[in-house]
């Protein structure tokens, strides 16, 4: 399909039509699942997602924005505004390290940790639902490559993120 739109749109076909529609169709999946996981969520992203559950797993400990953002595979700047509607929702709080009052210190709420536990909980079991219809021998492959995809993802215009979709345990 896309080869035709390109020729009707006066571009050259693509060299590989194959990779274009895998491309797309990739992209077309993550989409639908992103829309799906936001509706079941009430508009909890993925990224508000890992900081709930990375904060709850350092409770009590709090933890900084800069270090959240390397676990949600996201810059600094566009925490803030993650960080904003999880305070407003009342399940974070934003508190001035008394070491240092220039650091913001991250501490999950109450009402953060009864949420965090629920998303955790719901998110489990929608990952086995959604992946039910895999065959186990795909996992290994399916995970190969998304971690090609998302190296090949980040390196479009130079761009070399100093986080990775798995920094390590908290």
């Amino acid at each position: 399909m896309l080869p035709v739109c390109l020729r009707k749109a006066r571009h050259r076909p693509p060299a590989d039509p194959a990779a274009v529609e895998l491309l797309l169709g990739f992209s077309a999946s993550a989409r639908a699942v992103q829309a799906g996981l936001m509706r079941e969520f009430g508009g909890l992203t993925d990224h508000k997602f890992i900081v709930l559950v990375v904060l709850s797993a350092l409770a009590p400990e709090p933890s900084t924005s800069s270090r959240l953002a390397r676990y949600a595979a996201i810059t600094r700047p566009s925490m803030t505004k993650f960080l904003d509607d999880l305070e407003r929702r009342r399940w974070i709080e934003r508190r001035r390290d008394p070491d240092d009052r220039r650091m913001m210190r991250l501490h999950l709420t109450p009402a953060g940790q009864r949420a965090a536990a629920e998303a955790a909980s719901r998110y489990v079991r929608l990952a086995a639902d959604l992946v039910r219809p895999l065959r186990s021998a795909d996992f290994a492959a399916f995970a190969r490559i998304c971690a090609g995809l998302y190296t090949a993802g980040n390196a479009l215009h130079g761009n070399s993120p100093d986080f990775s979709p798995n920094p390590g345990s908290p």
